[in-house]
């Protein structure tokens, strides 16, 4: 009876199923216990005619797709109009990391430590499969950022990665604007009908403005302090009640 073949160990199809395999041990046991581990949670947004998906990435993702990009400018004026618009949680870190982290898991690393203290970078799908952007969305002293940046590859040399370009026609500003403005309304309406329901207890700091902002006994705040004493002494009184600290 003849003899079953058995495949060849350079097999294709095993080589990709153990590189996978490997990729995923590697990010088993590269995390620290207890760690919260970033999924890539994706949510699709309609507005102006526009769909778009945003999937969540972890730092390490992040990283990689930052290295092929070309960072797009912010336009301020336009954030500084959400920041005063009354309707909207724009200006609220406590509440704005409250809908962030429920909706796309743990905060990443990518922000300034002494400026900041959240920052989620996601990944936009566009209708035109070749075009593609990152968003990191975080907190910087005393506002919010929304850093846009374009992915190209990592041959093409048309474009100059150390400076900050305007908008592409792919992703022009009305378009941008469109999608933080969506962002802002959505992430604002998912906070009143979330936060109703859940219990929250944490606090985060911006050392460089003295702010603390947090949710404590289901009462969110954003605190401003004018001097480092009475900064220290918000925080150290957090932290004596048992509030545990974001990042």
């Amino acid at each position: 009876m003849p003899r079953k073949s058995k495949r060849m160990l350079n097999d294709h199809d095993d080589i990709k199923q153990n590189a996978a395999y490997i990729d995923a041990m590697i990010e088993k046991f590269r995390r620290k216990t207890g760690s919260g581990r970033v999924e890539n949670i994706g949510m699709v947004i309609e507005t102006d005619g526009k769909t778009y998906r945003l999937i969540r990435l972890n730092d390490n993702q992040f990283y990689q797709l930052y290295e092929n990009s070309l960072s797009i400018a912010e336009d301020y004026i336009h954030l500084m109009y959400l920041s005063r618009d009354g309707k909207i949680i724009f200006s609220s870190f406590s509440r704005l990391y409250f809908a962030l982290e429920s909706l796309f898991g743990p905060s990443g690393k990518f922000f300034d430590d002494y400026k900041g203290s959240f920052s989620f970078p996601l990944f936009i799908c566009f209708e035109n499969p070749e075009t593609a952007y990152i968003l990191n969305v975080y907190n910087v002293r005393t506002s919010m950022s929304f850093k846009i940046a374009k992915l190209i590859h990592s041959s093409d040399n048309r474009f100059d990665r150390n400076i900050i370009h305007q908008p592409f026609p792919d992703f022009p500003r009305q378009e941008i604007n469109h999608l933080i403005d969506y962002m802002a309304g959505f992430l604002s309406g998912y906070f009143e009908s979330r936060s109703k329901y859940e219990n929250q207890t944490f606090f985060g700091t911006v050392q460089s403005n003295l702010i603390v902002f947090g949710c404590r006994d289901n009462q969110y705040f954003d605190d401003e302090y004018e001097s480092q004493d009475e900064y220290d002494s918000a925080v150290r009184e957090l932290q004596d009640s048992g509030i545990s600290r974001i990042n």
